[in-house]
């Protein structure tokens, strides 16, 4: 009885575990919530975003022994950060166009990182989601420049889903873009005041 108790214990750990050697393309859709206002008051910002990571790849799931398969996307995660903060910018009264060096107001959003990483525990795994934007609004010769960081560790038994994966970053990327309209700073000085 003993053993198959056992024998089970390590047939789901494997099946469990399993996942962390299947490659992950993640679905990125971070959600954002903004309230409308405005604050822009019809201010034409020019508005770009930077890839700026080192890498492409986002990291590696974690297996019980280190890393496991690469967790990549095949999606443009700039196009998409640039997509919801235009959307929330316009929300909040501004119009935006494309970038012009010569443009009176100007928005850059460098995305500095999104990573996935894992660390080996004793009893449990950890798994560390990493977001970075950086935003610099020019206007008026002044500079405004901040950067938004989310950086979130949780100890896992098992090994997350895909499905998972793509929640946690998420999340950071939602974490971050919110950070960018908490500023009121950064608002304003696009606005003008």
């Amino acid at each position: 009885m003993r053993t198959n108790v056992l024998a089970g214990a390590v047939v789901a750990i494997v099946l469990v575990s399993g996942c962390a050697f299947t490659p992950q393309v993640a679905q990125i859709n971070p959600g954002l919530d903004v309230a409308s206002g405005d604050l822009g008051k019809g201010t034409t910002v020019a508005f770009r975003v930077v890839d700026e990571r080192d890498s492409k790849s986002i990291g590696n799931r974690g297996a019980g022994f280190g890393k496991g398969a690469k967790i990549t996307t095949s999606q443009d995660v700039a196009a998409l950060v640039h997509q919801r903060i235009s959307e929330g910018l316009g929300k909040k009264g501004f119009a935006i166009t494309d970038f012009r060096e010569d443009a009176g107001a100007r928005l850059t959003i460098e995305l500095r990182s999104l990573d996935y990483d894992t660390s080996v525990g004793f009893w449990t795994g950890g798994v560390q989601i990493v977001a970075a934007l950086k935003g610099v609004s020019v206007r008026d010769g002044k500079t405004y420049e901040r950067m938004y960081r989310y950086d979130n560790e949780k100890r896992v038994v098992v090994v997350p889903t895909a499905n998972r994966n793509d929640e946690m970053l998420n999340a950071a990327l939602t974490d971050v873009m919110t950070q960018f309209f908490d500023d009121v700073g950064m608002l304003r000085h696009l606005a003008g005041q």
